[in-house]
């Protein structure tokens, strides 16, 4: 994949930067790009907690990733219902903003063509009413390539899994209390299925520093999912481009050892 940066005055670029502001959401037609997450305006912590529950969220797992940066795990019946990552988002709490992953842009990537554009919009609406004035970030995909998104050729896709360990010998005595030290939160899906959220070692978790990406912490905790044939993840060469779409070949390669490094932080917890 080419890489084009382009060079502009500075008045211009500082326009481009800011998030562009939605005037309502249209789901009657499908977008040509689509924002991995939406931006809010910042709110306290409590507060912010209080009006997601009110509007029919459950509060999964509330999570200290970087400093400053806070991370409230939220789930419900409509996200639960796909039995995939989607089930849980991630909401970055900051003093500069709120922001939240799109269930649109995920569900365009894991459900694949049984999905349709405004499928989530009680979601989306949902999230707007807790959080307030949503905007579009810049980190934008095209909606197409959605469905079979890999970074570049030869790279992962959504179903180049990792198992992290085989065999169906797991039950609701998951959290040994081994696990306990690597596990945030486990949430049982309507299959039966279990995603589990899991705590990164602080060396793994600086990537969103390196890439000057800690605004964008909502793209963990990382998950697993838990079902009968053992415990897997999403390739992390996938689940990373794909939550920061606008990576660029130097930066990724600034991170390359850290996929491996997210496999072993969580492989810990099962061995």
């Amino acid at each position: 994949m080419t890489k084009i940066l382009i060079s502009c005055a500075s008045i211009v670029c500082t326009s481009i930067l800011l998030p562009i502001q939605l005037l309502a959401f249209n789901f009657s037609s499908t977008p040509k790009e689509i924002s991995a997450h939406y931006i809010a305006p910042p709110q306290e912590m409590n507060t912010l907690i209080t009006k997601l529950t009110k509007n029919g969220f459950t509060i999964v797992a509330i999570t200290n990733i970087l400093e400053d940066y806070d991370i409230i795990t939220i789930s419900n019946q409509e996200l639960q219902s796909t039995n995939s990552y989607m089930a849980t988002l991630q909401v970055n709490v900051n003093a500069k903003d709120t922001r939240v992953q799109n269930p649109s842009y995920l569900a365009a990537a894991y459900l694949g063509k049984s999905y349709y554009y405004g499928q989530f919009k009680n979601t989306v609406n949902a999230l707007e009413r807790a959080l307030g004035s949503l905007s579009e970030s810049f980190q934008k995909a095209d909606f197409d390539s959605l469905a079979e998104y890999c970074f570049m050729y030869g790279l992962p896709k959504k179903e180049d899994i990792l198992s992290i360990k085989r065999g169906s010998s797991f039950s609701k005595n998951l959290l040994t209390f081994k696990a306990k030290e690597y596990i945030i939160y486990t949430l049982t899906l309507p299959n039966g299925n279990i995603l589990v959220g899991h705590k990164l070692r602080v060396k793994t978790s600086n990537f969103l520093q390196i890439l000057h990406q800690e605004k964008n912490a909502q793209m963990l905790p990382y998950e697993a999912m838990i079902n009968e044939q053992g415990v897997t993840i999403l390739n992390p060469k996938y689940y990373l481009a794909l939550s920061l779409p606008l990576l660029t070949l130097q930066e990724f390669m600034q991170i390359a050892s850290v996929p491996d490094r997210i496999y072993r932080n969580i492989k810990k917890a099962y061995q």
